[in-house]
Parts: C-alpha cells; sequence; structure tokens
C-alpha cells in the first residue's frame, strides 16, 4: 500500500472517530434534553391547567373542566390527561396511544424515551376538589430527536467531505516532492541520472533529496569519469598516434566479428595498400614531410573507401592501410580505387616529384568470405600488394584468388530468396549462450539463425545469402520471416529455453516494421510466458539510436530482453547506451581481454567493468574458440559465453 494510501486511511480513520465520537455526545446530549423537556412541558402543563381549572366557580360544572382539558388534550403533546377526584377516582380523562408514522421503527427501538408524568393538585376555594395528571406525547420527542439525527448525519457529512478533500490535496502537495525521488530512484534503475532541481519545503523530503541529489551527482561523475578513461584507453590502443586511423591490433580485434559465418558482413571487398622506401622518405625528407606524406595518403584512402557502408579503415603499420568493404562489389570497388591511387600521385607530386624515383605504391583488391581467417586474408592480400608493386608503381592488382560465391546475378539470387520463403526453405538453427560457473552450466538462450536450404539439398549459412539480401533490399522481408517462424516454434514445441533473434538494421530503420512487431509480441504475449530476447549489432546502434531506442523500449515494456551483438566502446564513449538501456551485451573474447587488461602491466583495467555494469548490463563473450580463452575471461569477472568451443550452431528441430 502507498503512503498517500496509508495516510489518507489513518487520517480518515482518525477524523472518522472523531466525529463519530462528537456526533454520539451531541446527540446523547439532545436525547437526555428531550427527556427533561417532555418532564419540564408536562410539569408545567399540569401546574398551569391545574391553576385553570381551580377557578371553576362550581364544582359540579365538571363540563366546563372538560372543555378546558380537552382544549389543552387537542394541541396534541399530550399522551394523557387525568381528572381524578379527592378520593382518587377518575372524574376526566383523554388518552391516546402513542403511533408514529414519520419515525423509522429501528430509531425508536434504538432510542428509549421514558414518558414523563406530572401532578397538580386541584384547590377550589379552600377546599381541595382532586388531583391533575399530565402525560406528555412520546412521539413529539422521538419526531424532534430523529430530526436532528439526520441533521447531524448531513453536518457531519459535509464536514468529512470538506476535510477530506482538502486533505487530499494537502497530502497530493506534500507527497508530491516523494513521487519525484520515486521518479527519481527508478531512473537510476532504469540508467538515468536526473538531478531534481525541485527541493521540497518539507524538512524529512528535503533530506531525502538533497541525499538523492548527491548520490546520482556521485555514479553520474563515477561514470562519466570511468567513460573518459575507457575512451582514451580506447584511443590509445587502437588508434594510430600518426594518421589517428584505426591501426592492425582493431582490425585484428574487430575482423573476426565480420568474417563469422552469420553476420551479414561476412563477404566484400578489401583494399590494401603499401607504400616502400619509408625509412628513405624519413632520412631525405625529413620526419615533418614524411608526416605530411603518410597523413596525405590515410586522409585520402579514408576519404574514398571511409563512405561505403559499414568500412573498416586501418593502418597495419608504417607502411600499409588496409580497408575491409562489407556486402561491396568489385566493379564499384575498382573504379573508386583508382580514382584514389591517381589522386595519391598527384598529391606527391605536388609535394616532391624528386619522392616518385623511390617510393613505390601498390594497390592490391580482392573479395572475403566466411571461410577466410584473419591469416588467409592477409596473407592474401599482402601477395596481391607484392605482385602490383613488381608490376609498377601505383598499379592495382586484383587477387587471382577472389572468390566469386555469388554465383547468380542480382534478380535471380532475389527470385531464389523469394521462393525459398514461399517453399519454407529458409531453416531455423540456434547456438546456445551458457553461463559457467564453478559449479554450475546453465544455457541461459539461444540465439536463431537462419539457413539456405537450396535446390539440391545443400544448406547454406547465413554468410551465403545474407550480404546479398542486404544488397537486395530483402533483408528485413527475411526478418519477418524468422520472427513469424520463431513464434510457431514457441507456439507449438512451448520450449524452456529463451530464443534471442538478431534484428537488421534495415528491418529497424523502418517504422512499419517495428508497428508490426509491436503487434505480433502483443498478440503473443497474451498467450505466452516464454521471454523473447531481441538484439541488434553494435553498428547499428551507432547509426540508428533513436530506432534501436524506440525498439529497446517497446520489447523491454512488453516483457522482453534486448542486447547489442559484437558490442564495441566508439570514440564518442558510452553514452549511447543510457539511451538504448540494453539487459546485455555481445563483445568479441579478443576485444574483452584488450579492454579488461592493461597490456603493459598485465592487470585487469576496471572501467570497461565499472561502465557497463554501472548500467546493469551483463557481458557475454562471443567468438569463443578453446578453453583458454574461457579460463582468461573469467579471471576478469566474465561468465557468459558464446562461441563454437561452446556450442556449434545446429539445426532447430
Amino acid at each position: 500500500m502507498s503512503l498517500f494510501k496509508q495516510l489518507v486511511l489513518m487520517l480518515g480513520l482518525f477524523l472518522g472517530v472523531i466525529l463519530a465520537s462528537v456526533m454520539a455526545l451531541n446527540f446523547r446530549t439532545a436525547t437526555e434534553f428531550v427527556q427533561n423537556q417532555l418532564y419540564v412541558d408536562a410539569k408545567n402543563t399540569a401546574h398551569s391547567l391545574g391553576l385553570s381549572l381551580s377557578k371553576v366557580a362550581d364544582p359540579s360544572d365538571t363540563s366546563t373542566m372538560e372543555t378546558m382539558i380537552n382544549a389543552i388534550y387537542d394541541s396534541g403533546y399530550y399522551q394523557e390527561i387525568r381528572l381524578n377526584d379527592i378520593e382518587g377516582k377518575e372524574v376526566y380523562s383523554c388518552r391516546n396511544d402513542m403511533q408514529i408514522s414519520d419515525v423509522p421503527s429501528w430509531f425508536v427501538k434504538m432510542v428509549p424515551i421514558h414518558n414523563a408524568s406530572a401532578k397538580s393538585d386541584i384547590m377550589i376555594g379552600w377546599s381541595r376538589f382532586g388531583t391533575l395528571e399530565v402525560s406528555g406525547h412520546t412521539g413529539n420527542a422521538y419526531r424532534q430527536l430523529y430530526s436532528t439525527l439526520i441533521d447531524l448525519v448531513k453536518t457531519f457529512l459535509m464536514i468529512g467531505f470538506v476535510v477530506f478533500v482538502t486533505l487530499y490535496f494537502l497530502l497530493s502537495l506534500s507527497l508530491k516532492s516523494l513521487k519525484r525521488i520515486k521518479s527519481q530512484a527508478k531512473a537510476i534503475l532504469d540508467n538515468e541520472f536526473i538531478i531534481e532541481t525541485k527541493i521540497p519545503f518539507t524538512t524529512e523530503f528535503r533530506s531525502v533529496t538533497t541525499a538523492m541529489n548527491a548520490m546520482v551527482e556521485k555514479v553520474k561523475d563515477i561514470f562519466e569519469r570511468e567513460n573518459e578513461t575507457l575512451r582514451r584507453y580506447h584511443e590509445l590502443l587502437y588508434r594510430d598516434s600518426e594518421t589517428k586511423l584505426h591501426n592492425r591490433r582493431y582490425l585484428t580485434a574487430k575482423l573476426p566479428d565480420y568474417l563469422q559465418s552469420d553476420a551479414s558482413l561476412s563477404s566484400g571487398m578489401y583494399v590494401m595498400v603499401s607504400v616502400d622506401e619509408i625509412d628513405r622518405l624519413k632520412r631525405e625528407q625529413g620526419y615533418e614531410r614524411y608526416l605530411g606524406v603518410i597523413n596525405a595518403i590515410s586522409e585520402i584512402f579514408n576519404t574514398h573507401l571511409g563512405s561505403f557502408r559499414h568500412a573498416l579503415i586501418a593502418r597495419l603499420n608504417e607502411s600499409d592501410f588496409f580497408a575491409v568493404l562489407p556486402t561491396s562489389e568489385m566493379g564499384s570497388i575498382h573504379h573508386e580505387t583508382k580514382h584514389m591511387i591517381i589522386k595519391i600521385r598527384h598529391m606527391i607530386e605536388e609535394i616532391d616529384t624528386r619522392m616518385l624515383e623511390y617510393l613505390t605504391i601498390g594497390c592490391g583488391i580482392g573479395s572475403y568470405s566466411e571461410n577466410d581467417s584473419l591469416k588467409t586474408l592477409f596473407s592474401r592480400a599482402d601477395y596481391t600488394v607484392t605482385q602490383a608493386k613488381q608490376s609498377g608503381n601505383f598499379v592495382i592488382e586484383i587477387s587471382k584468388d577472389s572468390d566469386e560465391a555469388l554465383v547468380l546475378g542480382r534478380e535471380e539470387w532475389r527470385e531464389e530468396l523469394l521462393k525459398s520463403l514461399e517453399q519454407s526453405r529458409m531453416l531455423l538453427a540456434f547456438q546456445s549462450v551458457v553461463e559457467q560457473r564453478s559449479d554450475s552450466l546453465n544455457v541461459i538462450h539461444e540465439e536463431i539463425f537462419l539457413r539456405l536450404l537450396d535446390k539440391e539439398g545443400t544448406i547454406h549459412s547465413a554468410g551465403y545469402f545474407i550480404p546479398v539480401a542486404t544488397s537486395l533490399g530483402l533483408i528485413d522481408t527475411l526478418d519477418r520471416y524468422m520472427i513469424e517462424k520463431v513464434l510457431k516454434h514457441i507456439h507449438e514445441h512451448n520450449p524452456i529455453t529463451p530464443l534471442a533473434l538478431n534484428l537488421s538494421g534495415d528491418f529497424i530503420k523502418k517504422y512499419a516494421n517495428i508497428q508490426w512487431l509491436r503487434e505480433q509480441l502483443e498478440s503473443f504475449h497474451r498467450t505466452n510466458d516464454l521471454m523473447l530476447w531481441f538484439e541488434v549489432s553494435n553498428t547499428t546502434a551507432l547509426h540508428d539510436l533513436e530506432g534501436v531506442s524506440a525498439i529497446s523500449t517497446m520489447v523491454k515494456t512488453l516483457g522482453y530482453r534486448f542486447g547489442i551483438d559484437h558490442f564495441a566502446i566508439p570514440e564518442s564513449g558510452a553514452h549511447y547506451l543510457q539511451a538504448i538501456r540494453p539487459d546485455y551485451v555481445k563483445s568479441n573474447c579478443a576485444y574483452l581481454q584488450d579492454m579488461m587488461v592493461d597490456q603493459s602491466t598485465g592487470k585487469s583495467r576496471e572501467s570497461f567493468n565499472n561502465v557497463i555494469r554501472s548500467l546493469g548490463i551483463s557481458i557475454i563473450a562471443i567468438n569463443i574458440e578453446d578453453s583458454e580463452d574461457i579460463e582468461r575471461l573469467k579471471t576478469l569477472g566474465i561468465e557468459q559465453f558464446q562461441g563454437s568451443h561452446i556450442a556449434p550452431v545446429t539445426l532447430l528441430h
């Protein structure tokens, strides 16, 4: 029960007891007054009527006495008037049985009124004639008391109503600050830091508000300082100090997320540019001229290739630049690379044409796929660049080992994908995510993937068709298919383990998709208790923060969980997590080890943990390939894992 209701109930009971007590005392006083008044009226009437009867000249003239008695009796205030002679014999009497039509019988039974009678001696001359006895009518007393009761009830109800309304507004005003304190505390649980500017006038509430503000300021300050520390460490660890591009370490940590068989970025093109005779450039031109040339090359490289969607640009070493361009085609990349190489040559000529005598720049282009490893990809790129430099200066070499998995044309692919949906050849697969503690191993959820069954009966992983579906604009159609099929699977099989669905950036961007998902979940939520988990990639979260925040709020409002896949803190820091408020993040095991261990000292770094866990977010390590990864991560406090070493991807039956 809320404090407001408790106060209203307590004060209401207190007020009710007081009003009831006062009303009871007033009614009791009124009853005693009416009882006493009944006797006083009877006594006064007996004396006044007796005095009038005493003035009758002839004692035998009883008719005059009867007339006088009837005149008093007919007033209706008396139940009985009796005249007795000196011997006690009745001379005349008027009696009326008590009948009360306008007073409820329950009131008559509950309020006993004793009839009062008074006597007066009748003296005619000096002789005593008899006795006059007068009894009051209790009906009038009951009517008067009942009317008094009704007036008391009306008065006290009106007073009670006014008091309760006043009490409601006063309590609402007084407790408004408490509601703000509650909202402030709830905001902290939702990873929001709100400073309450309206300080309440109530001393106790003022103290609580001040303390809450101080706590929020402290938590916010801790988050900001740890976030800034983490941002600087991220820059120091993953940024090339000369060109400010990402370095080889970042590429090595990030590229495995691209090469996953179930990632939409698992195939595309790469471009590598290599510059020979860097040391001679430094000797003959000096460090400043060297730095100018290298920065100019990196700027041209980044300008021409960084505009491609999800491009990953890095400087591998002093002389090599590397770009990973997912879901890109050879034609567009080759065309853009030609312009880039021409611009690099013109830049060198403008600085000093003598550098062209010894600087040799080669460029290699090739494709990558889900089947590539880091080692094979870099080896193929190095060989292609070497071939280019052997062929001359500013030569572009295309890798002969380029793996063209997409044998079909665009329209043939579109037809194949749409038919696979119609014929239910798009299958569901899953991979378990586990929580491994010292004494137990629990499956916390199963991530859902799509598999394509082609006409020849071969099953292909998502990396085979997802990049094509993305380029054709069909990825959100596949997402809808996956959601519908998962909901149907849950309805038919009622699994006990939560299922996680990864939503694409194209799905998030369209408001109609979010509305459709809301309708599906609202209908599903009413009849099923199984929790669903939804995920988006970190890249999607950064590029469409508003849409991801909206779908996160909607999903969590309906009772499901929301996470970020392939998580890596960007250059701007982790502030975007406050807007999305995910329940968990999935991050590459190599990246986690980089961010959570100081590479120079080998000691653990708390900044990453403090930033993520201060927002109430759990961390899941992915791409676990061997038991050593698990042991290293467990020493860093990571207990949730996903990867081929944990569990392979299996078809969902």
